[in-house]
């Protein structure tokens, strides 16, 4: 057949003279966007072709003599000038001059049936022609209304749902997926089935859309009170003002970023398309129809209700958010924020966190630090902290108290305050998939304090050995040199990682070294980022090289399963690799759920107490961290061989009880009076005296997640979190805790021109802590208070005056501190806690 008289030629802009002689409107000659086939496109990856045009004077000549050809061949149009496939240019820039609706499900209406209703529905001509895929049973139908004058994209888009609510109301469902603005409109295409029908006049007397001003009115009120109601309903922006502590003369970081960057320049930047002031299409989003971005000025944040967007959460967004997703962070964790500061330049060079350690500094220089708060007592009408019931921190409940004995037995020079630790580490790795009634995730950080030569290597030993006979070993890495490598790590461990760091100091020194290399100070952030997000998402550059490493893998491995019988057993080990990638596949593309990420990491107190300060507060590393410091002294050497018959019935013990963890998939359930005492002691660390202490105000706020966290863990063999859970957890928290308080005084007792009375107090501390259980003699007491240097340095002002038998004696009057004789031998015991 012959093309119809006027029909456009692919690739030509040129109307036939015909069509522009016969009608004297402007509609009919209008040059509107037009191609051939769905891949039709400028931007098409293959064969692109420039758009062409095509009139509404030549459509109608097409509804009398159509093309009969495949789908792929078929011409289409939007009904705009604007040459654009885009949805969101031809909403903010394209000149429509026709309508169209699609019946796609005519739900067993004639195509005469849907004529007359739509005669009904439309106070003017129009066009209407049968679809290419139409048949007798199924006379599927679209029609053309052509306007009298252009409407913009904004315009357009409320008068087509208008146009199908009104036929819709006649009995003909449309598709409404005609309210886009870049809809393709298939023309006229002979198949089965066709016929058509010209009302009116189209060309000659087009629709004029005036006719539905009030309908247009009330649209446009619907959807400004639909936007109202779904403001109201979206969650405010999240709040990082307590993610960091801002010194004096420091920079508060959320109100620099909000002052020196614009959501809307930053959006563009990344691609997106504003149609008004107060739309846009979010990036990537421009083809799909959807101006699902809210933009409010005048409080520099957006909204997104795309269901694809990663920004579509529920929340108002910042450009605190953007930035955190440029940079890789997750910004539904506020600890991000943190890693953020560590970005953002205020001045070349300089970034946010920077500028105010500097500004830290300096008012340490210029006048002291109150750190009363550190010791002080609590008031009258404090609340009163939840008793643990004289838990023994060195026996932990169930399971981990056997893991305990065991390291123990094997261990030649005894150091107990560790291995609760490695005994949590142990069964958090094993049951890594469970989860329990207050947290998803068992992942835990923890940080072991104790002098050179003192035991530190028995609890690293024992926790490889026990994961090795419990399949998990090969999670357990000792060290990592870049962020990549713990990116890597995570992945290859198909979502798991434990680290047991020894001499953590030189790991954590790495990542916040003023001279450490990016791919070592972005670890801090990854650590964050792993620890503590529910879904784990790569940057595009670890995308692409971690995927072209595992597609080789699975080639290979599909190329050794050639000629393999099906069902052997090399085979089935090369399919359950196979199933293993395509997994890492799928997690690189759409984010790794709930990753376990642990660290165990010990050093001794001269290398690891100056990690304890408060700027390690304020990024939230510390707060994620549970923290012990043993004491300054060393436990003899073990010479009694080991205790076969104990240790074997503490392996038989351990090996049971993990297989239970590793095989139980059961979600940790909580009893009546363990969760009445876990409320009790979130109350009390919600207190506002703990969450907005001074100086330690981060670590309470992140105490409730180590309560949970650890009571969880120590419930894997029960299944049922108890009481005796959480009284071990809150002890243990409580004392971190108190370890850290300890550590931030010592810093300032030994910090150049410290004050006299943060000394005594710390040395009043540290005698304390030293002559628990069987005391300490004089000598040994003396010894450990007189040598930090903040006491030398105290002592030089006034020589002749003896500090130190000054705190002895006031110590004994108070009965803190009380004098017991065994013989000859005097030792001195501490009757207080600290």
């Amino acid at each position: 057949m012959a093309p119809a008289a006027g029909l456009a030629v692919e690739g030509t802009n040129e109307t036939s003279g015909a069509a522009q002689q016969q009608y004297s409107t402007t509609t009919a000659v209008q040059k509107l966007c037009s191609g051939f086939g769905q891949y039709h496109s400028p931007d098409a990856k293959k064969n692109p072709k420039p758009l062409t045009t095509i009139t509404l004077a030549e459509i109608q000549d097409l509804t009398a003599e159509p093309l009969s050809v495949a789908k792929d061949q078929a011409q289409w149009i939007i009904p705009s000038t604007l040459l654009s496939r885009s949805h969101a240019e031809q909403h903010r820039d394209g000149e429509f001059w026709a309508l169209w609706s699609d019946f796609d499900e005519p739900q067993g209406l004639t195509f005469a049936i849907i004529v007359e209703r739509a005669r009904a529905a439309i106070p003017g001509a129009f066009m209407a022609y049968a679809s290419r895929s139409a048949n007798e049973q199924r006379q599927k139908a679209r029609l053309i209304v052509p306007l009298a004058d252009a409407v913009s994209g904004g315009e357009w888009l409320a008068l087509q749902k208008i146009l199908n609510d009104k036929v819709e109301e006649q009995g003909v469902t449309p598709d409404r997926v005609t309210e886009r603005a870049g809809q393709l409109c298939y023309l006229p295409n002979r198949g089965d089935f066709y016929d058509h029908h010209i009302e009116g006049d189209p060309l000659g007397e087009p629709f004029d859309a005036a006719q539905w001003d009030d309908e247009l009115a009330e649209e446009m009120e619907r959807q400004e009170r639909e936007e109202q109601e779904r403001k109201a309903r979206q969650k405010p922006e999240r709040d990082f003002s307590q993610a960091v502590t801002v010194p004096e003369g420091g920079v508060v970081p959320s109100e620099f970023i909000r002052t020196h960057y614009n959501v809307r320049e930053m959006l563009e930047a990344q691609g997106a398309v504003f149609v008004s002031e107060t739309r846009f299409y979010a990036p990537g989003r421009t083809r799909d129809g959807n101006a699902g971005g809210v933009y409010e000025p005048e409080n520099n944040r957006f909204y997104i209700h795309h269901h694809n967007d990663p920004f579509h959460d529920g929340y108002w967004h910042s450009p605190i958010d953007l930035l955190m997703a440029q940079y890789g962070l997750d910004w539904n964790d506020p600890e991000s924020f943190v890693a953020l500061c560590r970005e953002v330049e205020i001045e070349p060079g300089v970034t946010i966190e920077l500028h105010n350690r500097r500004a830290y500094m300096a008012a340490q220089d210029s006048e002291p630090v109150d750190v009363s708060a550190l010791t002080e007592e609590p008031e009258e009408d404090a609340a009163e902290q939840p008793s643990p019931s004289g838990v023994d921190l060195m026996q932990p409940p169930g399971l981990a108290g056997e893991i305990c004995k065991y390291i123990s037995l094997k261990a030649r020079r005894p150091r107990p305050e560790l291995y609760p630790f490695a005994a949590l580490h142990l069964m958090a790795l094993v049951g890594k998939h469970r989860q329990s009634v207050y947290t998803s995730k068992l992942n835990l950080m923890t940080l072991a304090i104790a002098t050179t030569a003192a035991g530190k290597e028995a609890p690293q030993s024992a926790t490889k050995s026990l994961a090795h006979d419990a399949y998990c070993s090969g999670l357990i890495h000792g060290d990592s040199g870049s962020f990549k490598d713990l990116v890597y790590n995570l992945l290859e461990g198909d979502g798991s990682s434990l680290y047991i760091v020894d001499e953590v100091h030189s790991f954590l020194d790495s990542m916040k070294s003023k001279n450490a290399q990016t791919y070592e100070t972005k670890m801090e952030a990854e650590i964050l980022k792993m620890n503590t997000t529910e879904l784990y998402t790569f940057r595009g550059m670890e995308k692409r090289q971690l995927r072209n490493l595992i597609d080789q893998d699975i080639k290979n491995l599909e190329k050794k399963a050639e000629g393999m019988e099906e069902g052997s057993e090399d085979a089935d080990k090369i399919q359950r690799a196979l199933e293993r990638n395509r997994k890492r596949l799928d997690w690189l593309d759409n984010g790794l759920p709930n990753p376990f990420f642990s660290l165990m990491g010990h050093s001794v107190p001269q290398n690891l107490d100056q990690f304890i300060q408060p700027d390690n507060i304020a990024s939230g590393l510390l707060g994620r961290t549970l923290v012990m410091r043993c004491p300054e002294t060393r436990a003899k050497l073990r010479r009694t061989p080991v205790d076969e018959q104990a240790l074997t019935f503490a392996e038989f013990n351990i090996e049971n009880g993990l297989t239970n963890i590793r095989r139980n998939r059961n979600t940790i359930d909580v009893d009546e009076d363990a969760a009445d005492y876990m409320d009790a002691c979130i109350d009390w660390y919600d207190e506002d005296e703990q969450l907005n202490h001074y100086l330690v105000g981060g670590i309470y706020a992140r105490a409730p997640e180590h309560l949970m966290r650890v009571a969880s863990i120590l419930a894997l063999d029960a299944g049922t979190i108890r009481l005796e859970h959480v009284h071990y957890a809150h002890a243990l928290v409580r004392q971190s805790i108190e370890d850290i308080k300890h550590i931030l005084l010592k810093a300032y007792a030994e910090s150049q021109g410290a004050q006299e009375e943060n000394v005594m107090e710390h040395a009043r501390q540290v005698i304390h802590r030293h002559c628990k259980g069987q005391g300490q003699p004089m000598s040994r007491i003396k010894t450990i208070v007189t040598k930090p240097k903040g006491w030398q340095e105290m002592q030089k002002r006034d020589v002749k005056r003896d500090r130190f038998q000054e705190l002895i004696d006031r110590m004994l009057d108070s009965g803190e501190l009380e004098k017991v004789k065994d013989g000859k031998r005097e030792r001195y015991l501490s009757r207080a806690e600290v």
